[in-house]
């Protein structure tokens, strides 16, 4: 058990990683099975003309989901987990269904001696490494990971953990056997080599003169939409959509508490306050019965205490109780219940005695009674623990637990730690076994205290929460069109807020857990103009309106005419900048005569690469390198439309790359780099694939 729980302390790390492969997000809720089945169809997708069924879907969403649930020794997942859960399962039937049929081509696969190796031989996986590596020796007992596999069957949380990492460690090998072959057959011919080598090699001096889009205001360029249409149709693919989308615009009814709210909060922890103060005994019981936070009653220090308490309370005596004090949104008060001088960090060492179904309670007594006084003699703690403790995880570390602050441990533990000295040896039973506890090392001691603490949240009250109801009903109700929510939100100074979800999305900009929104705005009756019933959220109420539909493929000009304005107006800026330095320059052989004739800044720049991706100062401008690179020396350039503005240029020296006749390592880092883009397979195979998503059916 020591094991699963070291495995279980990483378990964030874990998913994390395997998260990070995600290709888009959505959540589907298991608790809609039933009303899945009651559809005719009930395939998740198609893809390559292949129904996958919802239960096949589910099959992967709940292995996914029972691995998270033993990892964390919860019953049910969040939101956010469930969302993430639901992209692995989606992962899960990508993967089945357009990379495993190219892998079961080539006849990859991993062999039972090939897994061995890979979970406790000589290649062991580095997720086997980053869970059982002793963290203190940074070395991996394969005997003990061999014994955690092995014996797996022998407890369902535990097989369920070997068997997830199994699967994923052998789905990574065969990924990683795919991407070497396919790496293995990129080549770089010596051609492509010498012009890489001369590409990086090859440097130019040239001197510059630039015309910023910037210097004119948009204001000066006029146009017609003409100009606009037909930069729409020669630029289409710029604006092409994968998936359907739709703007919403929403106003939020913020459920606050009300004066009368706060009041009563105020009432409610004075009456409390009178009757803790009238206590002769029983303050710690009382306020963990009244304690709206439920707040931990251990030993503090004197920067660990209550925000708003005065200065000098850490310093009073056993019994002084604080005013009321209003922190945030939270009246609280206090009572120094104790003192104590104590170590804030203690460092552990155990030997654990656990009974089971052949040694009781009272042999492991017996047993730590005897071991305790060899302690107490002088043997050496580690070793006893190394000969005689079952806890697997220490035993191996001498007995060693590492340090605990007072909030890590139980309050009998905290006793036995906090309370002793370095080298104190104590037993403590547990309904477990038996613990033999030695303080190994601790800070100097000082004074901390202990509190009883009540706090009082001011909430808002249930009048309050069908006040704002009624606001967000009656707008509702008073403005179902889209012209009247807009009018509305003027009139009453609304503030209205905009957001693009896409159909599978489960939140509206930065809030959580908005798939009724989704699912409204993508609903069937919902047009352009439509407005949504009252959303009810825990602390909000939210009126939706749909203001654009976005579709899947070009979308249409009236949706991107502000974006094809800007393109247009860039345009019609270089055309004039361009007309300029062509009439400007026509009679010039001298950029740097020239310059300072008319006043502009000339440029010097030196050492640039025909590969390097941008240029000092001025930015990504791969026209100008591709100009630089090819004009002859001292020639003044005709005007390059750029990404900032328009330029002319000079190349007045150049340096050629030394001459070789080997180009070997070049074609090898070519090879290299090529091959490190292996990666983009999986994304070049989903695109070529034909895949109907119908994920937002079951949501």
């Amino acid at each position: 058990m020591a094991v699963l729980q070291k495995i279980r302390n990483k378990a964030g790390i874990f998913v994390i990683i395997f998260v990070g492969v995600a290709l888009f997000l959505f959540i589907i809720d298991p608790s809609t099975f039933q009303v899945i089945f009651n559809q005719n169809d009930t395939s998740v997708a198609k893809i390559n003309n292949k129904k996958v069924d919802y239960t096949e879907f589910q099959s992967y969403y709940n292995y996914h989901k029972n691995f998270v649930l033993v990892m964390q020794r919860k019953s049910s997942v969040t939101a956010e987990e469930d969302q993430r859960l639901s992209q692995l399962a989606w992962n899960e039937i990508l993967q089945e269904y357009i990379f495993d049929p190219f892998v079961k081509n080539v006849g990859l696969s991993v062999s039972d001696e090939e897994m061995e190796d890979l979970l406790y031989g000589s290649n062991i996986h580095y997720i086997i490494q980053q869970y059982f590596t002793n963290q203190e020796t940074g070395v991996i007992d394969t005997t003990w990971v061999r014994n955690f596999f092995d014996r797996a069957e022998e407890d369902e949380q535990t097989y369920i953990i070997a068997e997830y990492f199994k699967r994923i460690i052998k789905q990574d090998r065969i990924t990683n056997k795919y991407d070497n072959m396919v790496a293995k057959g990129f080549y770089a011919p010596v051609a492509l080599a010498k012009m890489d080598y001369e590409e990086k090699n090859n440097s130019f001096d040239f001197e510059l003169l630039a015309k910023n889009y910037r210097n004119i205001a948009d204001t000066d360029i006029t146009f017609n939409d003409s100009d606009l249409q037909k930069y729409y149709n020669e630029h289409k693919y710029l604006y092409n959509e994968n998936n359907e989308s739709r703007e919403l615009e929403y106003v939020i009814f913020d459920i606050i508490p009300s004066s009368e709210d706060t009041v009563a909060i105020k009432n409610e922890i004075t009456e409390l306050y009178e009757e803790f103060n009238e206590l002769s005994s029983g303050f710690n019981e009382f306020a963990l019965s009244n304690d709206d936070l439920r707040t931990q009653q251990f030993f503090i220090s004197e920067n660990e205490l209550p925000h708003g308490l005065p200065e000098d309370f850490f310093e009073q005596e056993t019994g002084t109780t604080s005013d009321i004090i209003l922190n945030y949104d939270t009246y609280y008060f206090t009572r120094i219940t104790e003192i104590a001088v104590r170590p804030d960090s203690v460092r552990l060492s155990h030997i654990l005695f656990l009974a089971n179904d052949t040694v009781t309670i009272e042999q492991c007594i017996a047993k730590a009674d005897s071991i305790k006084k060899l302690a107490q003699n002088g043997e050496d703690f580690s070793l006893l623990a190394f000969l005689n403790s079952n806890d697997d995880e220490s035993k191996v570390k001498g007995g060693d637990m590492g340090w605990f602050t007072e909030s890590e441990l139980r309050t009998d533990i905290n006793d036995i730690a906090f309370k002793g000295n370095v080298g104190d040896i104590e037993t403590l039973e547990a309904n477990y076994g038996v613990h033999i506890f030695k303080i190994t090392d601790q800070p100097a001691k000082h004074r901390k205290i202990k509190l009883a603490t009540i706090n009082k949240i001011v909430r808002f009250s249930d009048y309050t929460v069908n006040q704002r109801f009624a606001e967000a009903s009656n707008f509702v109700v008073n403005n179902p069109t889209g012209a009247e929510f807009d009018q509305a939100v003027i009139d009453k100074h609304l503030a209205k807020r905009i957001a693009t979800v896409g159909e599978l999305d489960n939140r509206v900009s930065n809030i959580q857990d908005a798939r009724n929104i989704v699912r409204w705005a993508y609903g069937k009756d919902t047009k352009i103009g439509s407005v949504s019933e009252v959303f009810t959220f825990p602390d909000k109420y939210i009126v939706a309106k749909v203001s654009s539909i976005r579709p899947k493929g070009t979308t249409p000009f009236e949706m991107v005419k502000d974006k094809v304005e800007t393109a247009v107006i860039r345009d019609k800026k270089a055309e004039r900048f361009i007309a300029e330095f062509n009439n400007e320059i026509s009679s010039s052989s001298n950029l740097a005569s020239f310059a300072q004739k008319e006043g502009y800044k000339l440029d010097s720049l030196s050492k640039i690469k025909f590969s390097e991706f941008s240029i000092p100062g001025i930015g990504t401008e791969p026209k100008i390198l591709g100009v630089v690179d090819a004009i002859d020396a001292n020639k003044i350039s005709h005007p390059i439309k750029g990404n900032n503005g328009v330029y002319v240029l000079k190349v007045y020296n150049s340096t050629v790359a030394p001459e070789k006749t080997d180009y070997s390592s070049d074609q090898l880092n070519i090879m290299r780099s090529q091959s490190g883009q292996v990666y983009r397979i999986n994304e070049a195979l989903q695109k070529k694939a034909k895949i109907e998503d119908n994920r937002a059916r079951f949501l």
